[in-house]
């Protein structure tokens, strides 16, 4: 059960970001009136969208790595699950950097992926 939980999940998210690419996003970056978050960058703003997009994918993953974390039973699962989410946190500070290397967060998510990655090895 929790392998096909686990593999719906990652469907959901290669779904979720095909078909945003495909269908979604470029209509929505195409809108003429789309506000900027940066004055005259447009192309700053269109980045955040496309970051802020898939996150949600990689976190369905996250999601589906713990499903068979669970279901491999491993050794030291709560490990295995804290180092998962350091890799997730990581990846979350790497769509940081894409955005604009100006994002407050950034240090933030970095050093929460190392202080984790850190503590459970």
């Amino acid at each position: 059960m929790l392998w096909l939980a686990a593999g719906l999940m990652i469907a959901a998210g290669i779904a979720h970001s095909y078909l945003g690419e495909r269908a979604f996003l470029p209509r929505l970056l195409a809108m003429p009136g789309l506000p900027l978050l940066r004055r005259g960058e447009r192309g700053f703003t269109e980045r955040v969208i496309r970051a802020v997009w898939h996150l949600a994918s990689l976190y369905w993953w996250f999601a589906a790595a713990v499903l068979a974390i669970i279901a491999v039973e491993p050794a030291n699962p709560l490990r295995m699950i804290a180092l998962t989410l350091s890799a997730t946190i990581f990846l979350t500070g790497l769509a940081c950097i894409y955005c604009g290397w100006r994002h407050p967060a950034i240090v933030v998510f970095l050093a929460a992926s190392a202080l984790t990655a850190y503590a459970v090895w």
